[in-house]
């Protein structure tokens, strides 16, 4: 097939000859007319301000998918509609309106092109009235309607009435520049296409504008030399295949990629990535059409070179393709490479553990007007590398660490020095007194931080040592989406158990100087609390150490596919059986103790350090003594 894209003209006037066909049948199976004034008007509406803001006569405004196949009725060729019913008719209802007035009419008053075989009164009110025009001789009453297709023909006949006296919209721009996607499928197997477009009621999606757009242009801007000599019909079977070729070749590879968006765990990293307005996309449905991902990716990364401004996402951002390099004419070709790279790109972000953990723990827990998706794929466009891009990803962590410990002057100009690698004394400063409240085991209160949620789940995507060979030896463990930021179903828990449980505002003098006392012991350290999902941190409430050590190991060892343990949960957990084969310790008498809480946090600090490049911290401060 050369073309899968279609004026309206061409529907009407050459769609039915070049398939040797008289007429477009609406058949048994498909649900009655049931478009309103409002649908008409807003697409009317839609026209009039693309005619408006058109630049060139080869743009074009685009709606959905129409799918037919040929069939034989009543001993007739025809083309049966197997889904578009509605969007057909209202053409028809809009051409036969418009064409009152001219000379030379798009649709013939003696070409019978539209049938409804089944519903009788229908087809010949569509026959008599509409496309005569006599239905607009008089005032029209959608009340006195027979049925309830002609209720919402007439209803649709009067809004377009009602819009033409008060707008003007150029014949040219219904004719030419507005057009349909048509999917043309094997005769026999319209009914079974039928069931599965409609049988949830569900509108095709605009990937299937996005692919049509694609197969049909880059193709012929891939082969300029061909397409732009005025004697299409004259090229050689030799050029013709060129354009063919490519075009499956193409479609083959949007397969693969569809393919490759489909799995529900790339679907879950990326959504979070991207905008949280996403969701709520009519044109783009991603949860059904996961590629769709893919096109709100490049929207984000594009958006700034897109032609139309908008702040959503819509069809109309694709129709025109991209233009990179200041030329006209290929600009379709540029889009298809530009996606293509993307794709490749954010396959290798998802596939690559360390790149798949920074951006994930980066965009999840601070994605924000600044942090934004566009942001880090320039990043990427521009870094002299892989390490490069890790190292950039890593430095703004730091910075966002920074900010959200004290008050730094923020936004897109600090974000930019911080991105090329210039120095901050103030972020240095902010990290060196992180670094130290990190270390402080006996003031600072990790337990009510913001912090916590935020370096607790850093902690999980550092880098682990393992004995490999009879070698330690560094990995990086690939993280599912939930582990990379706190969750609303876990909770903050100690490790070694805070035994009070009376509220700070009922507690005597003497419960306050014990709590004083537990706290100066490491009770609220960052090395005595970690995050645990709420249906396991309930359920064991302030059992002893060994007894939380069990549980977790056991919700761990025996459902390691869907247990939520993170690994620095379990790393703390399980730290302290080297204790006990290290010095024979008997089980009854493991306790976190404070000499444990002090292990624990200069190992967090020098692993948060080492991998982010903290700053030292002064050794000439003797106020601050580590641990």
């Amino acid at each position: 097939m050369n073309e899968l894209i279609y004026s309206v003209r061409y529907i009407f006037q050459e769609y039915l000859s070049k398939h040797n066909c008289v007429f477009f049948n609406i058949p048994e199976y498909q649900r009655g007319y049931k478009w309103t004034a409002d649908n008409v008007k807003q697409l009317l509406n839609d026209l009039n301000n693309f005619g408006l803001r058109r630049q060139t006569a080869e743009e074009f405004y685009c709606l959905q998918n129409i799918t037919v196949a040929k069939e034989i009725v009543d001993k007739t060729s025809c083309i049966n509609v197997i889904d578009g019913q509605q969007r057909l008719t209202t053409l028809y209802i809009v051409l036969s309106y418009i064409q009152r007035s001219l000379t030379h009419k798009i649709i013939p008053i003696d070409a019978d092109i539209l049938r409804y075989s089944v519903r009788k009164t229908t087809d010949a009110f569509l026959r008599e009235k509409v496309r005569t025009g006599t239905l607009w001789d008089k005032e029209i009453n959608p009340d006195d309607a027979e049925s309830k297709d002609q209720y919402y023909i007439m209803e649709v006949a009067q809004a377009v009435d009602d819009w033409f006296k008060d707008n003007t919209l150029p014949t040219d721009v219904i004719l030419d520049n507005l057009k349909l996607i048509v999917n043309h499928v094997d005769n026999g197997e319209e009914e079974t296409v039928f069931a599965s477009l409609n049988g949830g009621k569900v509108d095709l999606d605009g990937a299937d504008l996005v692919r049509a757009i694609l197969i049909t242009r880059a193709a012929r801007q891939k082969y300029p030399t061909i397409t732009s000599q005025n004697r299409t019909n004259q090229l050689a079977n030799e050029d013709q295949n060129k354009i063919h070729e490519y075009r499956v070749k193409l479609g083959v590879e949007l397969d693969k990629m569809s393919l490759w968006w489909s799995d529900k765990d790339v679907i879950d990293y990326f959504e979070q990535l991207l905008p949280n307005r996403i969701s709520l996309n009519r044109a783009f449905k991603y949860r059904d059409y996961p590629i769709d991902l893919l096109y709100y990716a490049f929207y984000e990364a594009f958006k700034s070179k897109l032609p139309i401004e908008g702040k959503d996402m819509n069809l109309r951002h694709f129709e025109n393709g991209i233009d990179m390099n200041n030329h006209p004419g290929d600009d379709h070709l540029e889009f298809w490479v530009e996606l293509k790279e993307l794709h490749l790109t954010l396959m290798d972000w998802y596939n690559d553990a360390e790149t798949h953990n920074l951006v994930g723990y980066l965009m999840y827990n601070f994605k924000s007007d600044i942090i934004t998706f566009e942001r880090i794929y320039d990043i990427w466009k521009k870094a002299k590398g892989k390490t490069c891009f890790k190292n950039t990803i890593k430095r703004i962590i730091r910075y966002q660490l920074a900010a959200l410990y004290g008050d730094i002057d923020g936004g897109k100009e600090t974000i930019s020095k911080v991105i090329e690698g210039e120095n901050n004394d103030d972020v240095n400063e902010k990290l060196i007194c992180l670094r130290k409240d990190i270390l402080n085991t006996s003031t600072y209160n990790w337990y009510k931080s913001k912090l916590t949620s935020k370096i607790l789940p850093l902690l999980d995507i550092l880098p682990r040592t393992i004995v490999k060979r009879g070698k330690e030896v560094q990995v990086i463990k690939h993280l599912k989406q939930k582990y990379l930021k706190h969750i609303s179903d876990e909770d903050k828990e100690h490790v070694r158990s805070q035994t009070r449980q009376i509220d700070e505002d009922c507690m005597t003098e003497e419960d306050k100087q014990l709590l004083l006392e537990e706290n100066r012991k490491g009770l609220n350290s960052i090395g005595n609390i970690v995050l645990l999902h709420q249906s396991i941190n309930k359920s064991y409430g302030n059992d002893k150490l060994i007894l939380k050590m069990v549980r977790i190991y056991s919700e761990y060892v025996m459902d390691n596919v869907n247990a939520f343990i993170r690994p620095h949960t379990l790393d703390v957990f399980m730290s302290k059986l080297k204790s006990i084969d290290i010095n024979g310790a008997d089980s009854h008498e493991i306790y976190w103790s404070e000499e444990d809480i002090k292990r624990t946090v200069r190992e967090i600090d020098e692993q948060l350090s080492a991998y982010l490049d903290f700053p030292e911290i002064p050794t000439t401060n003797t106020n601050n003594k580590q641990p």
